[in-house]
């Protein structure tokens, strides 16, 4: 008959340790992948008692995780980014065989849950506040943040580095010649509870890309805040703010807009006030959704890599579940696709 010491020996750990797992000594800190060897060894060593064979099987099951996410179904099956992230979830959970047990929703019925502590992880996606995640789940250790950074010194997360892609439109379009471009944005409320740094409260700023749009502008003396146009995130919205801006007549030459359904909208509106892109006026944009190639001119945009994200999270997620303590920042880059929306200021004819 197998003894401890065969099944610590199989496994490659100390005797101590197989006891006290086998035992469930609460006050042992080993990771699952661990626990699991040692289970193992000891079923195929013929170690176990029909009880730890159950204990065994429990074990084995998946991990079960929720997913918490800021907006409806509906906002989030209209939102290529947002799917993405979805989609790229999904696959990593499907691979690591972990069980996406709870989906709820911010305004939905987040304030109807009482508690998700029987759950193994929560994966927060969007604009969702710590507290209020807190409130119903209380291992902060188990919690990703997916296009959100609150609290680096709690919470993993998991964000795009929009900040650096601005940076690369903004040279670009400044490259081209233009001085004089103009921000549409949609506005994002920020939670930053006291305790966090103000270094982490301007990181989760910068994610609005206006803050290093306004930062470079000015630095170069371009700045001028009656070109800035902020909505909501919407196509009809870039549409509308783009049509105020054209109504306010003296356009700049080019629009840096915050996503490409905006981006879209302005489009449209450029096209029904006889201006053409980009002879009259550029556009650049992010994300890089499907359809951003086949516009008309294709969309000159930062790709931002949100089914990865989703990827990275579960990863992150999952290696918490298996004992990692220090928390973990992924900031994903962006890679800008040059296209036909954008193109050198036109000089004027001297006659």
């Amino acid at each position: 008959m197998a003894s401890l010491k065969d099944v610590a020996k199989d496994a490659n750990v100390s005797i101590s340790t197989v006891s006290r797992v086998l035992s469930e000594d609460d006050t042992l800190s080993v990771a699952d992948s661990t626990r699991e060897r040692i289970y193992e060894s000891a079923e195929k060593l013929n170690y176990m008692s029909l009880t730890l064979k159950k204990k065994s099987y429990s074990f084995h099951t998946k991990k079960s995780i929720g997913l918490m996410i800021f907006c409806s179904k509906d906002y989030e099956f209209e939102d290529e980014y947002f799917i993405k992230i979805r989609r790229g979830i999904e696959a990593e959970c499907a691979r690591l065989q972990i069980n996406i047990s709870r989906v709820i929703r911010k305004g939905q019925n987040i304030e109807e849950e009482t508690n998700l502590n029987d759950l193994n992880g929560v994966i927060v996606v969007g604009n969702i506040p710590p507290e209020t995640v807190e409130q119903i789940y209380s291992k902060h250790n188990r919690v990703v943040f997916i296009d959100e950074s609150p609290g680096v010194e709690v919470f993993d997360s998991v964000t795009p580095d929009l900040y650096g892609a601005t940076i690369r439109l903004l040279e670009h379009l400044l490259l081209l010649g233009h001085q004089k471009i103009g921000f549409i944005g949609g506005q994002e409320i920020i939670h930053s509870p006291s305790e966090y740094t103000e270094l982490e409260r301007i990181d989760n700023l910068e994610k609005l890309r206006f803050l290093p749009y306004k930062k470079i502008m000015a630095a170069k003396g371009f700045y001028n805040d009656q070109h800035v146009y902020l909505g909501d995130w919407s196509t009809d919205d870039g549409y509308q703010l783009m049509m105020k801006a054209i109504q306010k007549g003296q356009l700049p030459t080019a629009f840096i807009t915050a996503s490409d359904p905006l981006a879209t909208g302005a489009l449209r509106a450029l096209h029904e006030s006889g201006l053409q892109v980009p002879e009259d006026i550029s556009i650049v944009s992010y994300n890089d959704i499907e359809l951003a190639s086949y516009l008309t001119p294709p969309l000159t945009t930062a790709k931002v890599f949100s089914e990865e994200m989703g990827n990275s999270a579960v990863k992150l997620l999952n290696e918490r579940m298996e004992g990692r303590e220090i928390p973990t920042k992924i900031i994903h880059p962006c890679k800008i696709q040059f296209r036909e929306s954008s193109a050198p200021i036109k000089t004027p004819v001297v006659h």
